[in-house]
């Protein structure tokens, strides 16, 4: 009955949650503005892609995951402006959370909302999770959609910025890795020797329409490294084969969420 409990809770939290926020989508692109979330101000760079952000992460909770302990570790790789900071606290208050974000700009504005909330045990990186430690030419969006590939016309400024390998964040144990860097996932998921650390993990996939698939490679080295996998299709056109229709240069996008074989429920 508990259980039967809590699903109703959330099967009505998801719905209130998929329209709040829905007065943003006709705010022009771009333009900043403050909105409340969890009681605090909450400054949004685009409110078009917080809004299907917030949906995303608070509606659908597609970051979900499962702990066997009230302190799980959790790495956020793409951290944005916080939204899925606030969310993992939201549901696992005493976790402990490395986030990265690369876009310097974002990243202001990330320390900026996430300072009301006085969160405990949350360290920020503002640098590009690559598989080579260097630095990396960066470029902007303006939003949630910065990275290290070309963004040609969408780009509003490029600059380089440090890197962060991922094996550098991963400690003793992480029992959840999110991982939405904008194309550099495939690459810094094989290059990793630390996985078999992780207990579950989610990765948004992108494929460029200009460069070779890296979709085998990222799902051979999550099986393994003994992951099994599931695929949600975030952006795929309506006719490929026919209509090869791209976003942002991107011709297919894909939630994938990999929990480590035997753990969790």
């Amino acid at each position: 009955m508990k259980k039967f409990r809590e699903n109703l809770r959330r099967i009505f939290r998801r719905r209130s949650s998929r329209h709040r926020y829905v007065e943003l989508c006709d705010v022009p692109r771009y333009q900043r503005c403050v909105v409340d979330l969890l009681g605090q101000p909450f400054v949004v760079p685009d409110g078009v892609s917080f809004y299907y952000s917030y949906r995303e992460i608070f509606g659908d909770e597609i970051y979900r995951f499962h702990a066997s302990h009230p302190r799980p570790v959790v790495v956020d790789c793409g951290a944005n402006i916080g939204t899925s900071v606030l969310y993992f606290k939201s549901i696992y208050p005493e976790c402990s959370i490395t986030a990265v974000e690369a876009d310097p700009r974002i990243f202001s504005i990330l320390q900026a909302n996430l300072a009301p909330h006085r969160l405990q045990d949350v360290t920020l990186l503002n640098k590009a999770l690559s598989h080579e430690k260097d630095s990396v030419s960066f470029h902007r969006e303006g939003a949630d959609a910065g990275r290290i590939h070309g963004l040609g016309e969408a780009c509003k400024e490029s600059m380089q910025v440090e890197t962060v390998q991922l094996d550098d964040l991963i400690g003793e144990q992480v029992d959840f890795l999110k991982i939405d860097v904008e194309g550099a996932e495939t690459d810094v998921i094989c290059a990793s020797e630390k996985l078999r650390r992780v207990s579950s993990m989610f990765v948004e996939y992108h494929s460029f329409a200009d460069a070779p698939q890296s979709l085998p490679r990222l799902l051979s080295a999550l099986s393994d490294q003994g992951f099994r996998y599931y695929i949600q299709t975030q952006y795929c056109p309506a006719q490929p084969l026919t209509d090869p229709t791209h976003h942002l240069g991107m011709d297919l996008q894909l939630n994938v969420f990999a929990k480590r074989v035997g753990e969790g429920r």
